[in-house]
């Protein structure tokens, strides 16, 4: 016995569903199971990471790699 297995959409209460040419004029039995979703609640990093947050270095964020940098190389 050979299954093939799909999940698909319902569109307008049909399913179109292509079976290879091997199974023309035979008997098959068609078994329709509704696929139940599992909602999964993503979290962001932004909200995973803001107990990290620190409010006074936020204002230094847009030269952060400047300073950095400076600070390295500045006896060279």
């Amino acid at each position: 016995m050979e299954v093939i297995r799909t999940v698909q959409t319902v569109k307008n209460g049909q399913v179109l569903l292509d079976l290879p040419p091997e199974l023309s004029g035979q008997q098959v039995e068609i078994v329709v199971f509704m696929k139940k979703t599992n909602p999964v609640q993503r979290k962001s990093l932004k909200g995973v990471l803001q107990s990290y947050a620190k409010p006074d270095l936020i204002s230094l964020e847009s030269t952060a790699w400047e300073n950095a940098a400076g600070e390295k190389y500045a006896d060279r």
